[in-house]
C-alpha cells in the first residue's frame, strides 16, 4: 500500500537516477516495516521549469509525498522521515529551502490494493 510520489523539475533525475531512487525508497520502506518490497509504489512526477516555485519565486522545488497506513509508531513516523529525506537530497543534491517530504497516513479500512481492503498495521 505504501505509495510515494517524488516531483522534481524536469532534468534533475534521468531514468538511472530514479530507478536508483526508487530502490533506495523501496528498501528503505521495506527493512522499516517489514513489508515485502513488492508491497511499495513509487511514482515520478517531472514538471517544467517555471512550474515549481518556493517563497513565491519560480525554483526546482523536490517534493516527496508518501501515503501509508496509521497506526505506526511516532518513532517510525520520524526515522521513516530522516530516511526519505536524506535519500531525497542525496540524489538530487536540492538545499534544505527547496525539498519537502511529507507523510498522509489513512485508515487501512479507506485502502485498497490487489482488490482487498488493507489489514490495520501489526504492532
Amino acid at each position: 500500500m505504501p505509495l510515494y510520489t517524488i516531483a522534481t523539475q524536469s532534468g534533475t533525475l534521468d531514468a538511472r537516477a530514479k530507478a536508483d531512487l526508487a530502490a533506495a525508497v523501496t528498501s528503505l520502506h521495506a527493512d522499516l516495516s517489514g513489508v515485502p518490497k513488492g508491497w511499495v509504489h513509487v511514482v515520478f512526477q517531472d514538471y517544467p521549469p517555471g512550474d515549481g516555485f518556493a517563497a513565491g519565486v519560480a525554483a526546482p522545488t523536490v517534493h516527496l509525498t508518501a501515503v501509508i497506513r496509521e497506526g505506526r509508531a511516532e518513532a517510525y513516523v520520524r526515522g521513516l522521515l530522516a530516511g526519505l529525506w536524506a535519500l531525497l537530497q542525496r540524489a538530487t543534491g536540492a538545499p534544505d529551502d527547496l525539498l519537502v517530504v511529507g507523510i498522509q497516513e489513512v485508515p487501512a479500512d479507506r485502502a485498497m490494493e490487489m482488490g482487498r481492503a488493507m489489514p490495520e498495521v501489526a504492532r
